[in-house]
């Protein structure tokens, strides 16, 4: 009987040293602010601004360099990181289905998204803009926000068998509702742009997959004609390719545990 109680009584014990453990574990991560990322271990999209970010403007432990969001998002629930620093629209749409992560706006500085396209293509960068500008004017490019919000949207019309050949642009497809996979195609916001930049060209659109860290060395070295991928006018990025006018206002956010919301 003795024996009886002191097993039961070590058990005990050691479940609540667990409990306690656990506790520590989900306490010791708090985010409110940019100053709470200090020291912290945040994921990111190789290349992107978040990327960016996380190396010269925060003050953090390590940075942790993903190909593709969606291995972020698992590394945070997994408690690999501690955070992960990206688009707001993106975020959005990844926080639909883990209702255990939050995000939070932290104030970073604001950006624009742009089509890029090979330094000193004028002419396929004039067709660009008119497109972005037709489709800001008619209402289509909003039609487009609102048709991908849920991952559900409708993919485009190819303009498969063009006169004009093919029209090759590059995107990194874990960026909804910018481009994201449905069935055998990559579509999304930047898709549906693209689509109408081929047929003024008389031309098919083909879309290759690419990590995101590597459209600007496609796109100068002639793999790719243009680049739709979500992508934040920069000055260093200005340097190897010209910029489209933007056509959507942006942000980038902290997604975080619930757990580790700073109270």
């Amino acid at each position: 009987m003795k024996k009886l109680a002191k097993l039961m009584a070590l058990v005990l014990a050691m479940t609540l040293l667990l409990g306690v453990a656990a506790c520590s574990s989900e306490e010791k991560i708090k985010i409110g602010s940019q100053a709470d990322l200090a020291g912290k271990v945040i994921g990111v999209q190789m290349g992107t601004t978040g990327d960016t970010i996380a190396t010269s403007n925060v003050e953090a432990g390590k940075v942790e360099r993903y190909t593709r969001y969606v291995d972020a998002i698992t590394a945070l629930k997994q408690s690999k990181i501690d955070c992960i620093i990206m688009d707001r629209d993106t975020a959005d749409s990844f926080l639909r289905t883990n209702e255990d992560l939050t995000q939070i706006d932290v104030g970073f500085e604001p950006e624009q998204y742009a089509i890029a396209v090979q330094k000193g293509n004028s002419e396929l960068l004039e067709v660009v803009n008119t497109v972005i500008t037709t489709m800001k004017e008619d209402g289509s490019l909003a039609a487009s926000f609102t048709d991908h919000e849920e991952e559900e949207g409708s993919a485009p019309d190819f303009n498969s068998g063009a006169a004009g050949g093919t029209f090759v642009i590059g995107t990194e497809p874990g960026f909804a509702p910018y481009e994201y996979v449905s069935g055998q195609d990559i579509i999304g916001v930047d898709i549906d742009i693209m689509a109408r930049v081929a047929k003024q060209l008389d031309k098919e659109l083909k879309v290759e997959d690419l990590p995101f860290d590597s459209l600007i060395t496609a796109l100068s070295g002639g793999r790719i004609e243009a680049i739709a991928a979500g992508m934040t006018i920069t000055e260093e990025r200005q340097v190897n390719v010209d910029f489209s006018i933007p056509y959507v206002d942006a942000s980038q956010v902290v997604v975080i545990r619930k757990t580790s919301v700073k109270e």
